[in-house]
């Protein structure tokens, strides 16, 4: 079978012994191709590796909200690719256009500024504060109490508006920046901080990857529900894309599919997920 670009070739010459009639069914067909082209294109997705939302096993991206982006996307037929890298790289292709896509994504002022986030709530994470289990820290669940403590972040991630001000505002200012979770553990492991701040969820995905669940604490006493988002580049397709993806994820909230995506996700282990 010939191929778009032959085809188009083709009718290109065919166009310069025919005249005019030709040339407009030339073009016709190359928009008609065109199209088909695009509408059949890969989407191109970036996001952190953060278990147990999304990571790679082996070369499987897996977690719930791989689990929940394929299905969204599957429900808007469309293909998709999923490509892992660190926060602050995944941003800025989202912000120059060079992906289609990013998740799961706190929301802020600054953020909207340079990407079009989804109006459903993609999932919803709690932050929490995790200590070495033999620190003696007396931590009561104020903020101010954190100012003389140094603190592992991983490098330009967003902890909800109440932390983010904190930072901000000076009153955590001995930070630790790191390009992982994983690495944010192991440096409270290693001493070098006094507290990590983390997703909830995810550290204690990190501390049974780690085999240190009996050396580290969370401290119930923090404890903030952060909904986080998919979000698009400021561009038609992301506005097109993003009217679609709350369509959709709508949907799947009203007729139960995203409780069930969502439970299964959490709850599968091992091979299973």
């Amino acid at each position: 079978m010939m191929s778009w670009r032959a085809m188009a070739g083709h009718f290109f010459k065919v166009t310069c012994q025919c005249g005019n009639l030709s040339a407009y069914l030339a073009v016709c067909l190359l928009l008609l191709l065109s199209h088909q082209a695009l509408a059949a294109r890969v989407l191109q997705f970036v996001t952190l590796e953060y278990p147990p939302y999304q990571y790679l096993e082996g070369n499987q991206p897996k977690g719930v909200g791989i689990a929940m982006v394929n299905e969204i996307f599957e429900r808007m037929d469309k293909p998709i690719a999923v490509r892992f890298m660190p926060w602050g790289r995944a941003i800025r292709e989202i912000q120059t256009g060079h992906a289609d896509g990013i998740f799961t994504i706190y929301s802020s002022k600054a953020r909207k500024k340079t990407m079009l986030f989804s109006e459903q709530v993609l999932i919803n994470q709690s932050v929490s504060i995790f200590s070495k289990r033999d620190s003696k820290l007396n931590l009561t669940g104020t903020i101010d109490e954190l100012s003389e403590l140094s603190v592992g972040l991983v490098r330009n991630v967003s902890y909800g508006f109440e932390i983010d001000q904190a930072i901000k505002q000076g009153q955590i200012h001995k930070i630790v920046e790191a390009n992982s979770g994983m690495q944010s553990f192991k440096l409270l492991l290693a001493g070098r901080v006094d507290i990590v701040i983390s997703n909830q969820l995810g550290g204690a995905d990190i501390l049974r990857r780690l085999d240190i669940q009996n050396e580290i604490k969370r401290h119930t006493e923090y404890a903030y529900a952060i909904p986080s988002y998919f979000a698009f580049p400021k561009t038609r397709r992301g506005e097109k894309l993003k009217k679609r993806f709350d369509d959709t994820l709508s949907q799947m909230k009203a007729d139960g599919t995203y409780q069930a995506v969502l439970q299964q996700a959490l709850d599968c282990t091992g091979s299973e997920c």
